[in-house]
Order: C-alpha cells, then structure tokens, then sequence
C-alpha cells in the first residue's frame, strides 16, 4: 500500500495529514513523526503571557488524537530528508537514528526561531512564540512595576534562490516573517498594565526590521499608527535588533531604545532538518520551492506546507492551513479519488486578540499579494471568535476541516 509521511506537529502538518486520511481511507497508510508526542496551539500563548490562559490548556497528544482518526504517530527529531532515496532520517527519544521510507512526503516542519542570533537573549530578552517563553514571561510580567517596555520583531532570513514555480506576486519578500503577535503583545500589554494600574508609568515602543505590518494595506498601516498614538506607544521602523541589554535594545548601526522589559518574536530561520537535507530540495535560505500544488520543484512525491514552503510569507497560520489542505487535495487525486484543489490565493487573515479590554481586531488583507480587499475591524465580537476558534481547535484534536468557513466569519 501506498505510504504517505508526513513531518511537524502544527497546522502545516496536522491539516494535509487528516485532510489526507479523509479523503483517501484506507487508500493509504499514513504516518507522523513530530518532535514530541506534544503540540501546543502557538497562536495562544500570548494570552498565557498574560496570565488569562494556562500553557497545558492548549496542549494536544498527538499520540493519542492521531490514532484516533486512524494516523500512525511516531515521535522523533527530523535530522534529514534523503530526497534522493525517499527516506527520513531521525532521531528517537532514546537517542537511536533511524530512518523512515516513504512513497510520498508532505514537509510541515515550519521554519526555526533563532534567538541566537539576538546577543542577549537568554540573559534579558522575553518572546511569546512557544510555552516555556510565555511563562518565563508571565512570571517576569507578574514582577514588573513600570519602565521601558519594548516589542518588535528579529529579522526574516528568507530563501530567495530558487524561487517558487508561481506568480511573483504570490511569493513576497517581506523583513520580518511574521509580525501579528507583536501587534497583539502591544494591544495585550495595554490592557495588561491598565488592569494592574501601571499604565501610567509604563512606556512603549514598537519596533521592525523593515516597515511594519507591510503585509498589510497603506491605510491599515496608517490606521495602526493612529491607534498607536492615541495608546501612547511609540512606532520605530527599519530596527534590524543585534543586541538586547538590560537596559537597551540595539540595532546593527549602533541605535539604541530604551528598554528594562524587551520582548521579541526571534529571527526566522530555514529548519536545520531542511538545511541538512538533500540541497535540491531546498533554497538558500533552507525553504522548500513549490508550484501552486505545493509540489517541490525537484521531487514531485515531495510536498511542503505551512512555514518550511518557501512560497508561504508571512509566516502565518491561516496560510499553513491553506498550504496543507492544498497539498492533501492534489495527492489524493494523485492517489487515485478524484478531488477538487483549491486555488492558492493567499491573504492575511488573523485576529489580534486585547481580552483585558474586550475586543480584537480582525484582519483579513490581500494587498500584499496585489488584491484589493483590506479590513482591519475592531471589535468585541473579534475577541470572542478567537475563544471559539481555540476552543474548536482542541475540540478536533486539531482537525480543523471548518477553518475554510470560520475564516469569513
């Protein structure tokens, strides 16, 4: 029988993996391997920063839902694909190699946060992106009477050679993969000094690598930069950070901001597993090049999906959902059910969630990728579609098949 793998434990993984069972049945013997037996839901982890939301409430076994919807779990660390011999290579929790062979792959790996690269980091520097960051940040918040707080985004080392087998206009190039949980730390961190009545003596700064939000129209830009005033928050572009002090962020020319609470989404990098894989495979930055099918260029039994796509930018978890369902739609025909495939037509779609305050701002903007539609719509009603997504998320185990419906709401 056909053997399908499949890579990562996070949107761009969980979607074509029970996408894929679900169309295809017993058509196929399909398997996962993921680093840990454990995912937790990322977009929430701000909330747990703040201390409305617990870590373990988000947290997902896959070794448990995945058997469930009739999906081998394997837990391990991917070290290497041999695109070459159709093979895996990877390490389990007692320390053994060991190889998997596959028929087709679908690569969901994501990218890799390089806090590294950031001098500093581990002494002085706080981020959001995973649970052990959100509760060191928590418990720092928890202890925090006032100063300068500062929030901003490392640089995205994106792949530009070679290129995605796609129009250009849907392939960005962007300075920062991601900056929607900065603008919702800054919403966040507002309500949360409000609320502990520290407000007053709290100041703070925005900042990004190249101009902020620039996945997003002009006018919402301008929107936010009106918001930000009227917040009292200070918005600095083109602060490509180096260097975190304990009293300073500083960028590569020597500029500095104020800063005795630094927070930080790391700078994006391609993931180590993919750069150690065979080179074709890959661009120069250690992302996967696809055609519109998310097919790779060099090895059509290889598929990539969410942020290891090289195509997907930014980095964003309704674009991994998308890629992923893509992906499992074209490879079920390919396996013999015929399938309809969506078309890749990407946007910006997420909700910056302030629950202190009450409200979100939902986001839904094609600009970036030539489209005309851009709204950004603040809003109580936002904040409480985002408690019912997490919520159905957990519920599913993952398998967010409605997602293309509560994407419009």
């Amino acid at each position: 029988m056909t053997k399908v793998l499949v890579i990562g434990g996070r949107f761009g993984a969980l979607t074509p993996a029970y996408t894929l069972k679900r169309l295809v049945g017993s058509k196929a013997d399909i398997k996962l391997i993921n680093e840990s037996r454990y995912s937790w839901l990322r977009l929430d982890m701000p909330h747990v920063s703040i201390g409305v939301k617990d870590v373990d409430e988000w947290k997902l076994d896959l070794s448990e839902a995945l058997p469930q919807k009739g999906i081998a779990f394997e837990e391990g660390k991917i070290t290497k694909v041999d695109a070459k011999n159709n093979k895996v290579i990877y390490v389990k929790p007692d320390g053994s190699t060991e190889e998997e062979d596959y028929d087709y792959l679908i690569v969901g790996i994501g990218a890799r946060l390089a806090p590294e690269l950031i001098k500093g980091f581990d002494a002085y520097g706080y981020s959001v992106c995973e649970p052990d960051y959100a509760v060191k940040l928590r418990d720092r918040l928890r202890q925090f009477k006032g100063g300068n707080v500062t929030i901003g985004s490392g640089y995205f080392y994106q792949g530009r050679n070679p290129r995605p087998k796609v129009p250009e206009n849907l392939a960005p190039f962007s300075d920062a993969a991601c900056e929607g949980p900065v603008f919702e730390m800054s919403l966040m961190l507002h309500g949360y000094f409000k609320k502990m009545g520290i407000l007053d003596k709290v100041k703070m700064t925005v900042y990004s690598p190249g101009e902020y939000l620039s996945d997003l129209s002009s006018a919402a830009r301008k929107a936010v930069g009106e918001m930000y005033k009227q917040m009292g928050i200070t918005l600095i572009n083109n602060f490509k950070v180096e260097k975190i002090t304990e009293h300073e962020v500083i960028d590569e020319k020597g500029n500095s901001i104020p800063s005795d609470l630094s927070l930080i989404l790391p700078p994006y990098v391609g993931n180590p597993a993919l750069k150690n894989s065979t080179p074709d495979l890959v661009d120069d930055g250690g992302f996967i090049p696809t055609d519109l099918n998310m097919v790779s260029l060099k090895y059509d039994n290889i598929y990539a999906s969410g942020d290891a796509n090289a195509m997907t930018v930014p980095k964003l978890a309704y674009l991994a959902v998308k890629t992923g369902r893509i992906a499992a739609e074209h490879l079920a025909t390919r396996l013999g059910v015929p399938t309809k495939i969506e078309t890749y037509v990407p946007a910006v779609v997420c909700i910056a969630d302030d629950p202190l305050e009450g409200y979100g701002v939902a986001v839904h903007d094609e600009t970036f990728y030539g489209g005309t539609r851009s709204d950004a719509v603040p809003s109580p009603t936002n904040s409480l579609k985002k408690e019912l997504f997490v919520k159905y998320f957990m519920w599913s185990k993952g398998d967010i098949a409605l997602e293309k419906f509560m994407g419009e709401w």
